[in-house]
């Protein structure tokens, strides 16, 4: 099934994109970020594909996605299928499958059921990286064919205690890679010992880490977390209702929290600014919106100030109905 509502995708965009929001400190966002709603498909799987997660671009047209399946249809897994989109038209069919295996553990062999729950998934370099929530909480580097390669270290205070550390359905759910292959992670919301809104975005860099907090609406949590440059990210949040939000931010302005021990909710977060809404689209089949995914540049007009990218929005519909994706436009300034 294909939707498009392109007087609500225009509401939409005139809705969000002159509000800035204020996280405890100076909003540095361009103003003239913005998105706007496409177009929508589903995925056409197999007895086995769904409750899917995360997206990520692996090559034009082609996509990486992972399920949250803790072993109900089988090992945890990866996917890639193909998307076709024209930026004159919106997808041209339904995506299709084309590949997919489990993901490896440490020697190799495939979690048990209960032991990973895949939240995000990113191409770096030729192999993957994931991100598991729920029981079982790590940040894993995979290749190409699901083998393990290495697990990324987390501080101290992400380690489960009863009163510390990832917390459950607010631990670890999205990755990001930014030029360089610089690895960053999200919380959706905040650790044992912090405040309920207070994210923590956690990046890989050198032998250390560095950490800023992400602080999301009062009724959502973090969904995942794509990287547009090393220091601006955008955020999905979902959560209590219908509505759900995607945030362009930047640790650029934030505190510093790397290796505390807790947060008190004091502290300067990272600013961020709302740039789609589903809020205008109520005829929109949203499904349960779980994971962003970069689509294609699309054609560079020199008259205008901003360049677009298409966005991809994948729903997990934890085996109960269709995979959908929808194709948002980015706007972002151009220089």
């Amino acid at each position: 099934m294909r939707l498009r509502l392109w007087g609500a995708a225009l509401v939409s965009a005139c809705a969000v994109g002159l509000s800035v929001v204020s996280a405890g400190g100076a909003v540095a966002a361009p103003s003239d970020v913005d998105a706007m709603y496409r177009d929508s498909t589903v995925i056409n799987g197999a007895p086995t594909f769904g409750a899917i997660s995360g997206i990520d671009r692996t090559d034009n047209g082609s996509y990486a996605l992972v399920s949250t399946d803790v072993g109900r249809q089988g090992p945890a897994r990866v996917y890639t299928a193909n998307l076709a989109f024209r930026s004159d038209i919106g997808f041209l069919g339904n995506g299709t499958l084309n590949g997919g295996g489990p993901i490896l553990g440490p020697f190799q062999i495939p979690p048990l059921p209960g032991q990973a729950q895949f939240e995000g998934i990113r191409r770096v370099g030729p192999d993957y990286v994931v991100a598991s929530g729920g029981a079982n909480q790590f940040v894993r580097q995979i290749g190409r064919f699901g083998n393990h390669i290495r697990d990324l270290g987390l501080p101290k205070a992400y380690r489960t205690t009863a009163k510390t550390g990832l917390n459950g359905q607010r631990g670890l759910t999205g990755v990001a890679v930014g030029p360089g292959g610089r690895v960053s992670a999200i919380t959706a919301g905040g650790l044992k010992q912090d405040p309920r809104t207070s994210a923590r975005l956690i990046t890989w860099a050198g032998k250390g880490t560095s950490e800023h907090v992400y602080r999301t609406d009062g009724d959502k949590v973090a969904a995942d977390v794509l990287s547009v440059n090393n220091t601006d990210f955008l955020v999905l949040e979902r959560g209590k209702g219908r509505i759900t939000r995607i945030y362009w931010t930047t640790t650029r302005g934030a505190q510093s929290v790397s290796g505390a021990a807790k947060l008190s909710g004091r502290e300067r977060a990272m600013p961020k600014k709302l740039i789609f809404s589903t809020a205008p689209l109520s005829g929109l089949t949203t499904g349960n919106m779980s994971g962003l995914g970069w689509g294609n540049w699309l054609p560079d007009r020199p008259w205008q100030k901003y360049r677009a990218r298409i966005l991809y929005v994948v729903t997990n519909n934890a085996f109960a109905g269709p995979t959908r994706v929808h194709a948002l436009e980015v706007h972002l300034p151009k220089g």
